[in-house]
């Protein structure tokens, strides 16, 4: 009797497990969000962003899309302003039915960023177009920042929050060289840097942490 009923919950489990399966092969589909990403990527940072397909969703330990060897580059040019090893996107899983694109944590495996693109992205920018309203946790793992492909500083980590609209008014208050504008920006959290190389002096080992504003 006691294993006729095991057998009998056995197979319902089952069943629910295939039923999911299917709804999941159904609504996922990671390469309708990775266009979206790649349009708004466009049409919001003006920036082309390309990676290796196929981008993949993972469910444990909760919904996120793959994206691997990812490149952003400026219009017309080759060299990317950055480039990682794979970038995670933890998404809510409304996502799988919504068209919105919403983001809650962005995970980037060796990012590699040029900060003479970074310059000449942001020359370009529009000071009028208003920074993309988002509100996410932060975690990088092994950055490089480049200076004409010249390493400058070396495995970077971050862990951390991160609000864009704070940071375009911090930004905007240091490019007018406003004295109440903090020297470093609002980014809440725990940043590792293992090497910093500037005007023939090097810093090892540098650890910084930043609580959120009172």
């Amino acid at each position: 009797m006691r294993t006729s009923r095991t057998l009998k919950i056995a197979i319902v489990l089952l069943t629910l497990a295939f039923a999911a399966l299917l709804v999941l092969r159904q609504y996922a589909q990671p390469e309708r969000v990775a266009a979206l990403l790649v349009e708004q990527t466009r049409t919001r940072l003006g920036l082309a962003l390309v990676f290796e397909a196929p981008a993949r969703y993972s469910l444990w330990p909760r919904l996120h899309l793959q994206l691997n060897h990812l490149r952003l580059t400026l219009p017309e040019e080759n060299e990317p302003l950055l480039a990682l090893e794979r970038l995670d996107i933890s998404l809510p899983w409304s996502s799988l039915l919504d068209s919105a694109l919403v983001v809650e944590e962005l995970r980037l495996t060796r990012p590699q960023l040029e900060l003479r693109a970074l310059q000449r992205w942001q020359a370009r920018a529009d000071s009028a177009t208003a920074a993309p309203d988002l509100r996410l946790h932060l975690h990088i793992d092994k950055a490089t920042l480049l200076h004409d492909h010249k390493p400058v500083a070396r495995d970077l980590d971050f862990d951390g929050e991160i609000n864009t609209q704070q940071l375009q008014r911090w930004w905007d208050q240091l490019v007018l060289a406003n004295t109440a504008a903090s020297a470093l920006p609002p980014l809440p959290g725990t940043a590792r840097i293992g090497t910093i190389e500037l005007d023939g002096v090097r810093l090892d080992g540098v650890r910084v942490e930043s609580v959120p504003a009172q």
